[in-house]
């Protein structure tokens, strides 16, 4: 290896990311992972829904600039991939206007930024997408709770906010391997099977890292993007304390579901986040939905304090 200017802990979607943009503007770049290969880890489990409905402003543009590349993928990575190049599969988005979401901010900031929307009514929802409730069913509650779960609404929504330049990826870790090759295409190197046992510092600055093997790597920038280990990484780095945004590991519940009779979702379907019932679910191969969970407070929350033991 060379001598790098940056040390990337981790070699998932956003490591890799992360080095083909720092290799492209001439910094040599050295991502380390645990594990075997790109995208390994929780890279691989991805709902890899590409939006840009956040709530803050910055959330918003830097989503919404995302949405360029998705749309010019291969000319963006300027390589060919041996195993292939992902899909960006742009369906769009249909964000209820629930009480489970911020909406109105959504549509202030869409406005604001430039980003291409719809505002439908509850009648347009229904026309765009018949197989969906427009009935709110707000707050989330679960079986057991009675009739909180179980009755019909009479309370109509207000409509959704449909931006169609939206969609998901339809597959993560390949995304993530050509990544990988776009990096190396530019200088990237990678090191894998190798876990980081030190982050090691002198006087405020960061030295390099130890790896379990004993091998010490200088760099006078280190990048922790090691996903549900970023918390290990931080704390290994004596950094987590002064930190005003902390991250944990939680157990995220996902299910694949079949599409409703009569209607092909995987073709027809959108990426819809629902508030309501705090969900949100896409198109998936073979006509099925994923569904994805927003973690309401109803349901218990699952933090992982040992992402190897779980």
């Amino acid at each position: 290896m060379t001598q790098p200017d940056v040390i990337i802990i981790g070699a998932g979607v956003i490591g890799c990311s992360t080095a083909f943009e720092l290799a492209k503007r001439g910094y040599k770049t050295l991502n380390i992972d645990k594990l075997s290969s790109a995208g390994a880890g929780s890279t691989v489990n991805s709902c890899a829904i590409v939006r840009a409905h956040y709530s803050t402003w910055d959330g918003v543009a830097l989503a919404y600039e995302g949405f360029k590349y998705w749309a010019d993928y291969e000319n963006w990575l300027g390589i060919k991939d041996e195993r292939g190049m992902a899909r960006f599969m742009n369906c769009g988005t249909v964000l209820l206007k629930t009480e489970g979401h911020n909406w109105r901010r959504v549509l202030e900031l869409y406005q604001e930024i430039g980003v291409e929307h719809e505002d439908w009514d509850a009648e347009t929802l229904k026309r765009k997408m018949p197989i969906y409730s427009t009935k709110s069913y707000w707050p989330p509650s679960r079986p057991e709770d009675g009739d909180s779960f179980w009755n019909e609404s009479d309370e109509d929504l207000p409509g959704a906010i449909y931006t169609p330049g939206s969609g998901y990826v339809n597959d993560p870790q390949l995304t993530t391997h050509n990544l990988m090759r776009a990096a190396e295409s530019q200088g990237g190197q990678f090191l894998y099977n190798k876990a980081i046992v030190e982050i090691r510092r002198e006087n405020g600055q960061v030295l390099g890292v130890t790896l379990d093997d004993g091998q010490k790597i200088d760099a006078p920038v280190v990048v922790n993007v090691a996903g549900p280990h970023s918390f290990v990484i931080n704390r290994m780095a004596g950094v987590e304390d002064g930190m005003n945004i902390k991250t944990r590991a939680l157990r995220h519940e996902v299910h694949h579901v079949p599409s409703p009779d009569g209607f092909n979702f995987e073709t027809d379907g959108m990426h819809t986040s629902d508030g309501d019932n705090a969900i949100y679910f896409r198109p998936e191969t073979g006509n099925t939905i994923l569904v994805g969970s927003e973690d309401p407070e109803c349901d218990e929350r699952v933090w992982i304090e040992d992402p190897d033991e779980f």
